[in-house]
This record gives structure tokens, sequence and C-alpha cells, in this order.
């Protein structure tokens, strides 16, 4: 049995809010767009501290009920909080809350009339349970889908649980394969996020070209978060080869993406956020992900000072 000192645990939860934080900041620019973007840091103008993160945001209000409730919170809960503090009320929150204000509680919230269930709304939030659980990733997938369940359902949800619970047993495991092994424990073989995170690992593993690596993994579960600001018309010119998805199914290709940028990264914290914000598409939510799974790891002492410094140890919120 591994355990984890209390200095180790604060390092890595730091690590986790500051490789968030990182990751948001680089791919806030490029979210919403379809197409390969080749950064290879902020493009922001970082003089004045980072822009606001949205992805952050929400977990404050989780961390709010858990203070006050401790072990009780559950997804009834979670959504009276979502309903007096998220201000937000577009597409999956919205249905959400309106679902709510008319008596219908989680699930059913997350699931009835809403379009955008399947959307990356709530795998953003899978770092406060992780953090709350560190090396317990049942304790951390249950709470994950309490939460997810508010707004979300069937492979939103999904993905909330596959990330919790990954980032949680990250407390105690650095192997990137066996944590992804983890995570798709938690969720259905059969579901479209575990086929997209197959198609992620056989492509790396068969030394397919990143490039090419980013359009099977979207053929594989369709998304149209990258094309929602674009005319089909452009899209058309730019990504031929890129299925058209429903709307609002974005979470198993842009988890997937965070996973590819990790394994075509090789363990390199800039590189493997880089290359999870070249895939386009939710950019702002890939790449945090991916920064925060990887600064559990490393802890926030092992973060690069290239990518710490600019942002000075400062969150902003929305």
């Amino acid at each position: 049995m591994k355990t984890l000192d209390f200095a180790t645990y604060r390092d890595k939860v730091a690590g986790c809010w500051a490789g968030k934080n990182i990751g948001g900041v680089l791919g806030a620019p490029f979210e919403c767009k379809r197409q390969l973007n080749d950064v290879q840091f902020y493009t922001q103008d970082l003089s004045k501290g980072p822009p606001p993160n949205d992805d952050l945001d929400l977990q404050i209000v989780w961390l709010a009920a858990v203070e006050k409730f401790g072990r009780q919170v559950n997804a009834a809960i979670l959504g009276e909080y979502w309903l007096s503090f998220v201000i937000p009320h577009w597409v999956e929150y919205g249905t959400g809350k309106s679902n709510m204000r008319a008596g219908l509680m989680p699930p059913i919230s997350g699931h009835l009339d809403n379009v955008y269930r399947n959307s990356c709304g709530c795998f953003i939030r899978s770092e406060i349970w992780a953090c709350l659980a560190p090396g317990h990733p049942e304790i951390a997938a249950r709470y994950a889908f309490e939460d997810a369940i508010v707004d979300h359902s069937g492979e939103g949800a999904y993905g909330e649980v596959f990330f919790a619970a990954l980032q949680s047993a990250a407390f105690v495991e650095g192997d990137y394969r066996k944590l992804i092994e983890i995570g798709l424990s938690y969720i259905p073989d059969g579901s479209f996020l575990a086929k997209a995170i197959g198609e992620a690992i056989r492509c790396h593993d068969d030394g397919v070209p990143f490039a090419e690596a980013r359009k099977r993994i979207h053929n594989a579960a369709p998304g149209t978060f990258g094309i929602q600001n674009q005319k089909l018309s452009e899209i058309d010119k730019s990504d031929p080869e890129f299925l058209t998805g429903a709307a609002g199914f974005d979470a198993p290709e842009n988890c997937a993406y965070a996973i590819a940028g990790w394994l075509y990264g090789e363990g390199d914290f800039g590189k493997s956020i880089c290359l999870a914000n070249a895939c386009g598409e939710d950019t702002d939510c890939s790449c945090a992900t991916l920064g925060a799974t990887m600064g559990i790891i490393s802890g926030a002492s092992g973060l690069p000072a290239k990518w710490t410094e600019p942002l000075n140890d400062k969150i902003v919120t929305i």
C-alpha cells in the first residue's frame, strides 16, 4: 500500500491547480476552432496577469458545498448550489438549471431535453473530487458522478468519472499507461469515450503521425465544438476529412485529445499541453485537464518555471 504524506499531498494539489490554470490560459484563444494549432507557448499578453478561467470557478462552488456538507454532499445538494451560485445559463448549464427550477432534480435535470448532455462542461470539474479523495479513485469517481448528473448524462458524465478516477490515482501512481487503464475501468467499454481514447492509444502505439491521429480520434466520436463559430463551407475547405457529429456530442473527442497530447508528449509537460492544444475544438478544457493531471504527478515543485512564472501563481475568477 502506498502512503501520501501531507507535504507531498499539498505539493500535488498545488500542482493540480497550477497545471490546470496553465493549460486553460494556453488553450483559451483557440477554443471553438477546428484547426491544427501550431503554438509552443502562451499567445496572450500576460503582463497584467492571467485571464479569468471558468473551468476553475465552478469547482470553487463545489468546494463550498463540501466544506458545509462534507461526505454527505450529493447531486441534490450540488444542484442547489448550482442554482444559487453559478451565473452562466448557456447550453448544458442552462438546461440543467431550467430543469431544476421546474422541479426536475438530478439525474433528470442533466438528461431531459439537454442537447448538450454529452458535452464538455463537467469533465472540466473532475479535479476537485480527485484532490478530495487522493489515491482512492473509487471515491473520486462516485462524487464525480453525483456532480456530472446535475447538468449532463451519458458520455458527458463518463468524461468526468474517467478523469476523476485517473487524477485521484495520479496522487500515488505516475505511470500514465496505468493511469489511463484505471480511468477506463470506471466507464463502459462500449462507450464512445472509451472508443475515442482507445483510438488515441492505437494511433500512438502504431506510430501514426499526430496530425493524422487528430483526425482519426475525431472520426471515432465526431463532435461539433470546433465548428460552432464557423460556416459549414469554411469547415469543408479546412478539414474535409472530418465527419460532422451531432450537436453537443463533444466530451469523447476532447477527452481523447487530452490523452493523445499526453501520449505523444512523452512525459514533457510543455510538449504535451501544446499537442493537446494543437487538436483544436474545446482547447481550454482539454489543455487544462491535461495540465492538471500532469501537475498532480509532478507537483507544483516539478512544473517548469517557463510555464509557471508568467502566471505568477495567480488564478483569476470570472
